[in-house]
């Protein structure tokens, strides 16, 4: 236990240092969803820009961030600390290999069949051929896009299992400005505009990569795939990819049954769906998923050595870390969804009517934060345990109630229901991971932070009172351009953030006590 607190100020510091720039990439993503939606409205231009965009980032989550990286980072690790810095160098070489032949076939394949995957996806956009080939079109430009986030995946697994994570951290933050770019030099000269967003994507894409390869070579990665065939550890790592290629290919389905979906549902609705999601994922990228960024390789090398009592103690600093920060924030979107969207969309082609539709959907998605962010850590330790059958299992049974609660929800709610149905899904899968946790012995005991879970539900109810009553005060429907409004809005914000930790301190939480003591030694030193 003498490591604790180096453990966790190692964790600290990572999360700190992806959260940052994590931060500074969602800003931008936010500035970038903010240009686009000011140019082009919530219309089904955009609407075809987002089911198109979601296709690549679909597969993806099946060659990358969903399964390879999780299932890569635990095997470099125990060949790296059971053999050699080299093995471990020379596996990372040949699964390059493996994802850029895997993903260049892919590519290949999703632009042939464009029109298929949008009618997968889209169904509903086939009554209007206008609509139906933009979408294919804007397919074809952005699905090389894949090969390249899926090396930048890969390049963070590598960096992420050495200790460095600032460069994957940055790599969103050029693909935003990519896209940023673009809409300003690129679209205006085209006589179809959406399309230079289309090519930002991919100059974005680039730019991420080249972005990893110092750090690449700092560490002494070789950026040259090596073949992959015959390759035991490689076959090693297939056979953990298979159940986790599964299980990420059912969620895919079930992304693909909601867009399908919101496809058919009056235009813009698609557009409130992923503006209301990417305010969700805000918070979840910039705090909760930094820190569970950030503690993997911890529990990787703990599980490695079999060492019970480090991940335990891993595990409850990440959960009670985590939890202080996403039940404000759930509480909060739930609370101020329409100023938040008002003060941030409301402007150019974006009208009210689209604010409090997007508002009602990013209520909906706020409910689950605290399940997302729960869920993302779990899954970790599952596969740092080198169980990727449990959560494929899970997610199996989690999708299809997903599917059938968004659909039966949808009929009378709209996108609103699609959203609702998306959170219930989440919660139970949430409950059964914690169930099939507890069946590992070494995890019945004490690791779960209930104290500081139950005092952080108190300080945030409190919170959501005030979040309430100031919310009140703003005449939203004017948006942004109200100076008044702006008073109103960082009022609410700031007053809700002083008293949340407030009421910790008052109800001394021991995680919110410690951040108090080491802020004022740092002030008594200067």
């Amino acid at each position: 236990m003498k490591n604790k607190p180096e453990e966790s100020r190692r964790i600290l510091k990572h999360a700190s240092t992806v959260t940052i720039f994590t931060l500074f990439s969602r800003i931008l993503g936010a500035a970038r969803d903010l240009v686009i939606a000011h140019v082009f409205g919530a219309g089904w231009i955009t609407d075809a820009f987002v089911q198109a965009f979601t296709i690549p980032n679909v597969m993806r989550r099946l060659t990358a961030e969903g399964s390879m990286t999780l299932a890569f980072l635990p095997l470099y690790t125990e060949i790296r600390d059971r053999k050699n810095p080299q093995a471990a160098k020379n596996f990372a070489a040949k699964t390059l290999g493996l994802v850029l032949a895997s993903t260049t076939i892919l590519t290949g394949l999703g632009i042939i069949f464009s029109p298929q995957l949008v009618f997968l996806f889209a169904a509903g956009f086939a009554s209007s051929p206008e609509k139906f080939e933009l979408t294919v079109l804007l397919t074809r430009v952005m699905f090389p896009y894949l090969i390249f986030v899926s090396l930048v995946a890969w390049a963070m697994g590598v960096l992420n299992a050495e200790g460095r994570f600032a460069a994957p951290a940055a790599a969103p933050i050029l693909l935003n400005i990519g896209i940023i770019g673009a809409a300003f030099g690129i679209s205006p000269l085209l006589d179809e505009p959406i399309i230079g967003i289309g090519i930002g994507v991919l100059l974005g894409g680039i730019a991420q990569i080249i972005l990893q390869v110092p750090s690449l070579r700092t560490v002494g990665q070789s950026i040259k795939p090596s073949n992959f065939f015959n390759d035991e550890n490689i076959q090693r790592l297939l056979k953990l990819l298979g159940p986790s290629l599964l299980g990420v290919a059912v969620y895919q389905i079930n992304i693909i049954v909601l867009r399908n979906l919101a496809s058919f549902m009056p235009s813009g609705q698609v557009t409130h769906y992923y503006n209301a999601s990417r305010l969700s994922e805000l918070t979840l990228g910039v705090f909760a998923f930094a820190l569970t960024t950030a503690s993997f390789p911890e529990l990787s090398r703990h599980t490695a050595s079999a060492n019970w009592e480090k991940i335990r103690s891993t595990l409850r600093f990440t959960m009670s870390t985590t939890l202080l920060v996403v039940f404000p924030a759930s509480v909060g979107l739930a609370i101020a969804a329409e100023p938040i969207v008002a003060m941030l969309y409301l402007h150019g082609a974006y009208a009210w009517n689209d604010v409090q539709n997007t508002a009602q959907t990013l209520q909906a998605f706020a409910l689950s934060i605290p399940a997302v962010a729960m869920i993302r850590l779990q899954t970790a330790l599952f596969y740092s345990l080198k169980d990727t059958r449990t959560p494929v299992k899970v997610s199996l049974f989690s999708i299809l109630l997903t599917g059938l609660l968004g659909w039966w929800l949808s009929q009378s709610l709209e996108i609103f229901g699609l959203a609702l149905g998306l959170a219930a899904g989440t919660w139970f899968q949430w409950g059964l991971l914690t169930f099939f946790l507890r069946k590992e012995t070494e995890l019945r005991k004490r690791w779960w932070p209930l104290r500081s879970s139950l005092l952080y539900l108190l300080a945030s109810g409190g919170m959501a009172g005030f979040a309430w009553f100031a919310s009140g005060y703003g005449l939203w429907e004017k948006g942004p351009f109200l100076f008044y409004n702006w008073i109103v809005f960082l009022a609410l914000m700031a007053g809700s953030a002083f008293l949340y930790a407030l009421l910790l301190i008052i109800l001394r939480e021991e995680q919110v006590l410690k951040m108090t003591k080491r802020l004022k030694s740092k002030i008594m030193q200067r």
